[in-house]
């Protein structure tokens, strides 16, 4: 553990020493998890209760968080100088500003995450630090996560493959006319049943519903000829992320939607069989823009895929916007949809990126042909 927590942190110093920063403070729950390696559950759902992970460029790193969380900490986190806070009685900006000064970093470039810091904490860490250059480091732990660790490899294929198969057997438990709101407590029990911590989203709409982004599973009743589409995940070991979207035909099937979903059948397994080292995340999307057009599908995705870890959306994204090149090992959920008739055509798996080529991590036996509910 101790062993790949180091070879983060060296990693990290390589990209510090390109950026000339003298410290990184990690804050958000993510990459706490990553670079400390402790989960501190609270960091989500009480965002006053900060834990704070303080990585110098040299010299050792400290560990800031709330007494209450003290048991947690000391049992998972590699690293040895551990600060603890009495919570509405002590302020852990004030640690902080504490840690930095004792460091000789007081007046020095500290990188941190401007995008999770509250505006009361950092105006109070410009107050206690007005020598300290502050600069936004995000995409700098970005590149540092981007590529994925063998043991990380594995766990995000296990989740992935655990969270297809909750589907495909909730497929064979309900039959048109059931509601929507049946069909998901299916799939969320068998993902529960196979080892998921949490489930931590879930998308579900079947007929015009199945066009809202978002739309949550309700008492819908799934119409025969209709289709359905899913997008759902859940947290597994570690608090890795599953992603995982298919497009589903009720009962009897429908001409003009499985033509539909046939095309982006295609379109989608042409884009995975581009994802090599050395494209960029642009030229991916536009691949995938114009293999749409060529089969006269209406194309509108700002992205068309993303990176997947202990986040769900990790960088990079596959964006029309970012040049960065796909590298080895790194991992990314792949997501192209259609709005055609009406309706929203999407199907989504994890793909490896390796030296021979993508790899297919949440479908070892891939096969996207048509999932029906009979």
């Amino acid at each position: 553990m101790l062993i790949n927590n180091l070879s983060r942190y060296d990693r990290l110093k390589r990209y510090m020493e390109e950026e000339g920063l003298d410290v990184t403070v990690v804050i958000s729950p993510e990459n706490t998890l990553y670079f400390a390696e402790t989960y501190i559950m609270t960091q989500t759902d009480i965002r006053d209760r900060l834990a704070i992970v303080v990585l110098p460029l040299s010299g050792d790193p400290v560990m800031i968080a709330c007494g209450i969380e003290q048991g947690t900490v000391d049992a998972e986190t590699w690293i040895k100088d551990k600060r603890y806070y009495i919570e509405f009685q002590e302020s852990p900006i004030q640690f902080l500003a504490d840690v930095l000064d004792e460091k000789g970093l007081s007046k020095k470039k500290v990188g941190i995450e401007l995008d999770y810091l509250m505006a009361h904490y950092y105006k109070e860490l410009v107050e206690k630090m007005p020598g300290a250059d502050f600069v936004s480091c995000t995409r700098l732990f970005d590149k540092v996560k981007m590529i994925k660790e063998d043991k990380e490899i594995a766990i995000l294929s296990e989740a992935a493959n655990i969270t297809r198969e909750s589907l495909e057997k909730a497929l064979r438990e309900v039959h048109p006319g059931c509601t929507e709101r049946l069909f998901s407590s299916k799939v969320k029990i068998n993902m529960l049943k196979g080892g998921a911590d949490k489930i931590s989203f879930f998308v579900m709409g079947s007929g015009a519903k199945s066009i809202q982004v978002h739309a949550l599973p309700d008492d819908t009743v799934m119409e025969d000829g209709e289709v359905m589409r899913l997008d759902f995940g859940g947290l597994f070991k570690g608090n890795y992320q599953s992603d995982f979207a298919r497009t589903v035909m009720i009962g009897k099937l429908n001409p003009k939607y499985l033509d539909i979903y046939n095309w982006l059948t295609e379109v989608y397994q042409h884009v995975i069989s581009c994802m090599k080292i050395g494209v960029t995340a642009a030229e991916l999307y536009d691949i995938c823009s114009r293999k749409f057009k060529e089969y006269n599908l209406p194309f509108s995705s700002p992205h068309i895929g993303h990176s997947l870890g202990i986040g769900l959306h990790e960088f990079p994204m596959l964006s029309p916007k970012e040049n960065f090149a796909l590298e080895e090992n790194m991992v990314f959920n792949i997501e192209p949809v259609v709005v055609a008739e009406g309706r929203m055509f999407h199907m989504e798996d994890l793909i490896q990126i390796t030296p021979e080529g993508p790899k297919i991590l949440s479908n070892h036996d891939f096969n996207p042909g048509v999932l029906s509910i009979i």
